[in-house]
């Protein structure tokens, strides 16, 4: 077996993640596709054909703007983000379709907020409601010829479980600030900081008379946190439309990858992939009666047995060329602290099955080593005395980012399907016609199923200028790819763009309980956002893409 690897599980995802991007003068130079003599000597010294991404050089095109050398700018700033943490933009499962509905009606606050704490952002850049909460701000550019960049976060934010209340060491709508830095609240994080980032790094753009080159859109959405198909799903289509499919250069939205150290090095992880998702449901048919009289095996027993059987079955992690993971542990190697013997390891494709095998006991990292499955739901019987007549379970995967949704059913159906004939019953699997009602095994899916993104690739002019300005804030970084175990918004935008980015544009350090109490921001995380949008659009003048 491969030495154990001497990696955290913060390493590649921060959960509070994973899973919530990047100066050169000339932009002439851009030549990701060639690599240095020193390059190339090193690349063929390996029998890996996995190489870390050549890294951008840092650059920065105009002024700079740090707020967090202003104490008075500084503080402003906080005000705003506190002010849109007190507004209440929850969504839940259940909530209607319908966006008009009366559900919805505090993204109507949301909006006016926004409309009151950034006049000029309103007054300069065109606006359009989208579906009747989807904002779509549009910044027009001189250069008509270019493709736009587009720039994403969305207003709505999970729940608070009353039930946690008394968990929260600060009220979770209060926004308080403690004299550590620290910014409390649900959408601290996820992503309330970036939204309010956005719209201040442009607004200060704005009052310094700068003008886009090419044209910069911002689109919001309103239900992320349940799939996103009223607002950005929406927004999407209008810009589809507008722009055609690949109109867009450039799009960053959230993240769970930041910027972190790890092996000596800090690294910042760029999210350039996500997993797909299904939810698998079971049903299984068999006759009541009196508990007194029970059959060798009842529903509840079958169910049992046919989830024990998934579960002692799971898909085996495998490193495959273009993972995220393995890019990053290039990266690590080539410019990490590491042990030699690691290093070795990760250089050599004839270790990677045992790598795999090690890295997969790590129960963070093994998400983006396979997909992944959680059986979630099981119901089954309603009186003690009583045999049930139908047991269900509900089981959601994570499709890794190399294979289909159709593969997953495809296994399920392999390994469930033997048991349906070794218990005498029919099966149905997912569309089968079933040819009774009772003594049924019955495979679907609900809800949304999506397949993994494409994955961006980490070399190009987008990939230069992510690069190249979260150097330029972020000082001897390595910029590496990453990848979500989660999804976003933008699974509505892969018509949209080829480049496609998910990151936080900060120490992981320093963000903090993603979707769950105690949810925080250090103000020092927020400062560092919103001084990286207002260099990418800087950056984006002269910037040599289509």
């Amino acid at each position: 077996m491969p030495q154990s690897p001497r990696i955290s599980t913060v390493l590649f995802v921060a959960v509070a993640a994973i899973a919530f991007l990047v100066g050169r003068i000339s932009f002439s130079q851009y030549k990701l596709d060639e690599r240095s003599s020193a390059d190339r000597s090193l690349a063929t010294s390996r029998t890996s054909p996995v190489l870390c991404p050549i890294q951008p050089e840092s650059f920065s095109v105009g002024p700079e703007w740090d707020p967090s050398h202003d104490g008075s700018t500084k503080t402003s700033l906080v005000e705003k983000l506190a002010g849109a943490i007190r507004i209440r933009t929850e969504t839940f499962d259940d909530m209607p379709m319908n966006a008009t509905d009366s559900g919805f009606d505090v993204f109507y606050e949301m909006e006016a907020y926004l409309k009151k704490t950034f006049p000029l952002f309103h007054k300069t850049l065109q606006f359009e409601r989208v579906n009747e909460h989807g904002l779509l701000f549009t910044w027009q550019g001189t250069r008509p010829d270019l493709k736009p960049m587009l720039l994403m976060a969305h207003q709505d934010v999970v729940p608070v479980n009353p039930s946690t209340l008394h968990l929260w060491k600060h009220p979770p709508f209060d926004a308080h600030m403690d004299e550590d830095g620290w910014i409390w609240g649900r959408g601290t994080t996820d992503m309330k900081a970036t939204l309010i980032a956005l719209w201040a790094s442009a607004e200060r753009l704005i009052e310094e008379g700068f003008e886009p080159e090419r044209t910069i859109i911002f689109s919001h959405g309103f239900d992320e946190e349940i799939q996103g198909p009223r607002g950005a799903k929406e927004l999407a289509k209008v810009i589809l439309k507008r722009y055609g499919p690949e109109g867009i250069s450039i799009i960053v939205d959230e993240g769970f990858n930041g910027v972190d150290t790890e092996y000596g090095t800090t690294f910042a992880r760029v999210g350039t992939a996500e997993k797909g998702c299904l939810t698998a449901t079971i049903a299984i048919s068999t006759p009541g009666g009196h508990s007194s009289r029970p059959p060798s095996h009842t529903g509840v027993g079958i169910m049992s047995r046919l989830i024990v059987e998934m579960e002692n079955n799971p898909n085996q992690p495998r490193f495959l060329e273009g993972n995220p993971l393995l890019s990053y542990l290039e990266c690590a190697a080539e410019y990490g602290d590491m042990d030699e013997s690691l290093r070795a390891q990760i250089r050599e494709k004839e270790c990677w099955p045992a790598l795999a095998d090690e890295f997969g006991q790590d129960r963070i990292l093994q998400t983006f080593l396979k997909t992944t499955q959680a059986v979630d739901i099981f119901n089954g019987g309603i009186k003690y005395n009583a045999l049930p007549e139908s047991v269900t379970s509900i089981t959601n995967y994570r499709i890794d980012f190399f294979e289909t949704t159709q593969d997953t059913l495809d296994r399920l159906d392999k390994i469930l399907r033997p048991l349906a004939a070794e218990y005498n019953m029919s099966f149905s699997s997912f569309g089968e016609t079933p040819t009774t009602d009772e003594n049924l095994i019955q495979l679907d899916t609900m809800g949304i199923r999506l397949e993994p993104a494409p994955i961006t690739p980490p070399t190009g002019h987008a990939w230069d200028l992510m690069g190249g300005t979260i150097k330029h804030i972020f000082p001897g970084a390595v910029v590496v790819p990453s990848g979500m175990t989660a999804f976003t918004d933008t699974q509505y935008f892969w018509d949209v763009s080829t480049h496609i980015y998910r990151f936080a544009p900060a120490s992981l350090e320093l963000i903090k309980n993603y979707h769950t109490v105690n949810e925080r921001i250090h103000v020092d995380a927020y400062m560092s956002t919103i001084q990286f949008f207002y260099k990418l659009m800087r950056n984006s003048v002269g910037w040599q893409s289509p």
